[in-house]
């Protein structure tokens, strides 16, 4: 039960990562697209992982009632969440979207940040991934070992 509880961790961080890096992504994306004319633009988006609570008498009842591992542990995404940071004015009194005073409004997206955050969620990730391969390489060992004797 504890190994199967640990891959699921390990899964589910790669998961919520997996999916940090896509949001990540979506951000760079559109750091330079402009607001449309009153419209606002797009705005930076964040996630908030939340544990999932690894009980030990939970995963008791679970392993006697059914095979449900939801409950074993590990990390999700609670919500996705926007920036409240103000946007970038760029004084473009041409432009089709510049609003009464000549400027337009570019998304709150800062794209060192970003990429910085990239970097975080890929390290995260790969980390998990190691993490992951040891628990299959610990598995394989110990079913090798089983079929010697």
């Amino acid at each position: 039960m504890a190994f199967l509880g640990s891959m699921d961790i390990s899964g589910s961080a790669l998961t919520a990562e997996r999916y940090r890096m896509n949001t990540i992504m979506q951000n760079i994306s559109n750091a330079n697209v402009p607001a449309e004319k009153g419209a606002e633009p797009y705005r930076r988006k964040q996630l908030v992982f939340e544990e999932r609570p690894l009980s030990f008498q939970q995963t008791l009842q679970d392993a006697q009632n059914t095979a449900d591992t939801s409950k074993s542990g590990g990390v999700r995404v609670k919500k996705v969440v926007e920036s409240n940071r103000d946007f970038k004015p760029v004084y473009d009194p041409d432009s089709p979207n510049a609003n009464a005073e000549g400027y337009v409004m570019y998304p709150n997206v800062d794209t060192t940040e970003e990429r910085v955050d990239l970097l975080a969620a890929s390290n995260a990730y790969s980390a998990n991934l190691t993490a992951l391969n040891v628990l299959k390489a610990t598995a394989m060992k110990a079913l090798s070992i089983g079929n010697n004797g």
